[in-house]
């Protein structure tokens, strides 16, 4: 194993990592604030993206741990009853729908590139929800997923869609995330 494939699956051990503390709170609160269907069509495009980024020799294995963590939070999330279907989740279902098709009409490349901007699109929500009520534990989580990309994106072995794409954009997404997580984020803005 080289330092780039050790760099790569660092990434994925860790990904998969964070995901405990959001299982352990999903189990403590009942999962209060969360959907069982978002997280399992957050697992689909990860699945979409780790497939699409295989089939490409690229650099899969952080969104293997993303798909794992994000089917055990649909699992902990539907065994706590969590298994709610609203607007945003059909939004994000038609996401999904749409990278299969950008998939099978243009190849693996392609939905890499749609399911990159399909993950973040659904994270939206998250960063506009996190900005209004940071949470330090939740902005710590963020800043690993910054390590846990970081790490990725330098294990890539070119600059190319397949190998660092997702990685630097999933980087910045989680940054921005982590940014808004914070508490001192909750600062007031003149008007």
């Amino acid at each position: 194993m080289n330092h780039l494939e050790i760099l790569s699956a660092g990434g994925s051990v860790l990904a998969l990592a964070l995901f405990v503390p959001l299982i352990v709170n999903v189990v403590r609160t009942g999962g209060a604030g969360q959907s069982f269907a978002m997280w399992l069509l957050w697992a689909a495009m990860d699945t979409i993206l780790t497939v699409s980024l295989f089939q490409q020799n690229g650099n899969y294995l952080l969104f293997v741990g993303f798909v794992i963590g994000g089917v055990s939070m649909a699992v902990a999330l539907l065994c706590q009853g969590r298994n709610s279907w609203g607007n945003f989740e059909t939004v994000v279902a038609l996401l999904v729908l749409a990278c299969i098709v950008v998939w099978k009409i243009s190849g693996p490349k392609m939905a890499t590139i749609a399911t990159t901007a399909g993950v973040c699109v659904a994270g939206i929500p998250g960063f506009v929800a996190l900005r209004k009520n940071p949470d330090r534990t939740l902005g710590l989580i963020w800043l690993g997923n910054v390590l846990a990309n970081a790490l990725a994106f330098f294990g890539g072995t070119a600059i190319t869609v397949e190998q660092r794409l997702s990685p630097g954009v999933f980087t910045v997404f989680s940054a921005a995330m982590f940014l808004a997580g914070w508490p001192w984020a909750r600062r007031k803005v003149p008007r």
